[in-house]
């Protein structure tokens, strides 16, 4: 009979084989994720360059739109002065302060459906009324909405800022204080009556709104200019 000798398992070589291999691993995955770190630090680094660059074509363009815009409003006033409109225009800052609003005005603001419709008809009579022609503010032919407005002895575009703490401010005073006259005058009528109580309280809140609706008159003058 023959003797069949079994050779006992070495466990240790196994398990060291084992650890090199999974440490050979990791040191894969950390080359990997090195690497990794690497692109996207160039990435960033490429980013920050691209961005550096947009913003100093955007800076340069600004410029050059801003050195348009001082041209395009030199060009305007000599059209303006060529078509001889300075020589008998008043003044824009005086003619907006000498505003008043009557009873009359009040009445057909709340007769009108659109209280920009009655604004831009109030300037307009008041214009033809207290201004010689040209008057001291007029539509810019070409331009979408602009208006140009005679100031200090010269002729310049007003801002959409300009216009509303001017024009509309002063217009939304006058007639809140002579709407203010009407319910002082009216008061009990407001309390004991529903058509009254229904004007006031419907005018009142188209009135506080005025002021939202700036940019929408200033369109509204620039057709009817």
């Amino acid at each position: 009979m023959v003797k069949i000798r079994i050779k006992p398992k070495i466990v240790g070589a196994l398990e060291i084989t084992t650890t090199e291999r999974e440490r050979e691993r990791q040191e894969e995955c950390c080359d990997e994720i090195r690497s990794l770190r690497c692109e996207i630090e160039m990435m960033k680094t490429s980013m920050d360059e691209m961005r550096q660059h947009m913003n100093e074509m955007q800076l340069q363009l600004q410029s050059s739109c801003n050195s348009c815009d001082h041209n395009r409003s030199r060009r305007i006033n000599v059209d303006v002065d060529d078509d001889d409109c300075k020589k008998s225009a008043s003044d824009f800052g005086d003619w907006v302060g000498g505003f008043e609003l009557t009873l009359h005005d009040l009445e057909a603001m709340f007769e009108s459906s659109d209280i920009v419709d009655w604004a831009s008809k109030f300037i307009v009579a008041d214009l033809k009324q207290r201004s010689s022609h040209p008057y001291p503010i007029c539509a810019i032919k070409g331009s979408r909405n602009e208006l140009l407005i005679y100031d200090k002895d010269a002729w310049k575009k007003i801002t959409d800022q300009e216009f509303v703490s001017t024009l509309v401010n002063r217009v939304f005073k006058k007639l809140l204080a002579v709407f203010t006259a009407w319910k002082n005058e009216n008061y009990n009528k407001i309390l004991t009556s529903e058509q009254f109580s229904t004007l006031y309280h419907s005018n009142y809140a188209r009135i506080l709104s005025f002021n939202e609706n700036a940019s929408k008159l200033k369109t509204k003058l620039f057709y009817v200019l």
